[in-house]
């Protein structure tokens, strides 16, 4: 199957299942994301505020702050570009580009990043599937694979995260890619 192909595959399949089933899966992805033996290191976390037909993030977003750790999320800046900001709590949210809520709080400088993201610095990544080499199918835009080769981000420790019907056994890939070091799913 090509890449269109798979995106409307997963569609299909998330359709097949109650939001409540999707929103408990949700929970125990996070739990499982919040055991991994890296985000005890981690002092910074790279997250995504999700949209409603991905993995809910929004509990793990306000855990961690709550821990008093520091949350960066994106925002979409241009066609091809997402900017990163700090998470300051619920109020420091609105909705931006593509319905998607975003951070108000201000763009983060290449020099503010490059203190803030460290090789212990965790990035949590959503996607349309997954393989279990890592690969990860986006939703075609290419934002994060943009993204994650920017330095200080490709020393970040990369986590896919999914539903069990989104991950799949192979995914047709491009030199382009950005590889995950490690996939959580239900």
């Amino acid at each position: 199957m090509d890449k269109k192909e798979l995106r409307k595959l997963i569609r299909n399949l998330k359709a097949q299942h109650s939001e409540e089933d999707l929103m408990l899966a949700s929970h125990r992805i996070c739990d499982a994301v919040m055991s991994l033996p890296r985000m005890n290191d981690a002092d910074s976390i790279l997250l995504y505020w999700s949209l409603p037909d991905e993995v809910c993030t929004h509990g793990l977003v306000r855990r961690l702050y709550s821990e008093g750790r520091t949350v960066l999320l994106p925002r979409v800046k241009t066609d091809t570009e997402l900017s990163l900001h700090l998470y300051a709590g619920d109020g420091s949210m609105r909705q931006g580009a593509f319905g998607i809520i975003e951070p108000t709080t201000p763009e983060l400088s290449d020099s503010e990043l490059s203190s803030i993201v460290t090789p212990h610095t965790v990035a949590i990544i959503p996607g349309v599937a997954f393989d279990r080499q890592g690969h990860r199918l986006g939703r075609g835009r290419g934002y994060y694979d943009r993204m994650l080769k920017r330095p200080p981000l490709t020393a970040a420790y990369k986590t896919g995260i999914c539903f069990h019907f989104q991950l799949l056994p192979l995914l047709p890939t491009t030199p382009y890619d950005v590889i995950m070091d490690e996939v959580v799913h239900s």
